[in-house]
């Protein structure tokens, strides 16, 4: 029996345990697979291995879904203690290697309202409790510079032009995103599915200030212009907060990457426009990097993104009906 035990243990992959760790908290392989940054094929058969190894099923599937047996219930409870241990002994390794102060300065445009920062800082400060985050507010052709000088450690953006001489910084794709219009429930597109973007031409529109981003804010002029029209823009703003609430006030609709309406009032509703160039949240690091809490947020921000991009689409149609 100890012989068979042992076996076991050797034959057991820690990756197969963090794959069903994600698939415990997902409980759908599509999702899954994609948090995890492996094909559905590839989760399924390291979580079969899985199986066999611990010598009973540890999800249930049926037509309903996927759900976790009495044996996956115990498992799942036992590996956060597990988890939690590791990350504990990991965490005193760093800290008795480097005699040093955990700060993290983050390079972003806070208008964007990047869902999946949040629950990736959460996540790091369980990690590191002491660490500090130092946020500034920075474009992606700015964040590249300060990435080199030592300004910022990690950057958020949509890169529209790069000039390929950053070949020091290193980036990741995070979020697909398309376009969309933010308004009042009352709005006579409120019950469309899609617009396209000529239907704004005599729309009063509420967008991101130049200063957010020049050049995507050059990029949406173009297009307007390129489609023939003639964009009605009534405000320039530089907090998203601050445009809804002007949108609730009935001041216009506003148009916006999908992203930044992840959490709107609900006297509003957005709908998806066509017609725009699609956006790419990237994160940039330094090419070099070795600091285990800079990786280990990029690891962290890269997952919660791909978490947040499997549970939606790249349009993120709106709440508005047919």
């Amino acid at each position: 029996m100890e012989e068979s035990r042992s076996l076991r243990m050797k034959a057991l992959e820690l990756r197969q345990l963090r794959y069903f760790a994600i698939l415990a908290r997902e409980l759908h392989f599509g999702r899954a697979a994609d948090v995890a940054c492996v094909t559905q094929p590839a989760l399924s058969q390291q979580i079969a291995k899985l199986e066999v190894l611990v010598g009973t099923p540890l999800f249930a599937r049926d037509s309903r879904g996927v759900m976790l047996t009495a044996a996956g219930d115990a498992l799942r409870d036992g590996l956060d203690n597990v988890f939690g241990q590791l990350d504990r002994a990991l965490r005193a390794a760093r800290e008795a290697g480097e005699d040093q102060t955990f700060t993290l300065s983050i390079g972003l445009v806070e208008y964007t309202n990047l869902p999946f920062v949040p629950p990736a800082l959460i996540r790091l400060q369980a990690l590191y409790p002491d660490v500090m985050i130092i946020r500034r507010e920075m474009n992606a052709r700015r964040q590249w510079a300060a990435l080199g000088t030592g300004e910022i450690d990690v950057g958020f953006g949509v890169p529209v032009e790069q000039s390929g001489r950053e070949t020091h910084i290193g980036s990741e794709d995070l979020l697909d995103s398309g376009w969309c219009v933010l308004m009042r429930r009352d709005h006579r597109f409120a019950r469309r599915t899609r617009l396209r973007i000529n239907e704004l031409a005599r729309e009063r529109l509420i967008v991101p200030a130049r200063s957010v981003n020049e050049p995507l804010y050059d990029s949406v002029r173009a297009r307007f212009v390129s489609t023939g029209v003639q964009p009605n823009i009534v405000y320039e703003t530089t907090q998203s907060q601050v445009g809804m609430a002007l949108v609730e006030q009935g001041l216009g609709s506003m148009l916006g990457a999908a992203y930044v309406f992840a959490s709107v009032p609900e006297s509003l509703v957005y709908c998806p426009v066509s017609g725009f160039d699609p956006l790419t949240v990237k994160v940039f690091f330094r090419g070099d990097e070795r600091s285990p809490l800079v990786l280990d947020f990029v690891e962290l921000a890269i997952e919660e993104a791909r978490r947040l991009q499997a549970g939606t689409t790249a349009s993120a149609a709106g709440p508005a009906a047919d």
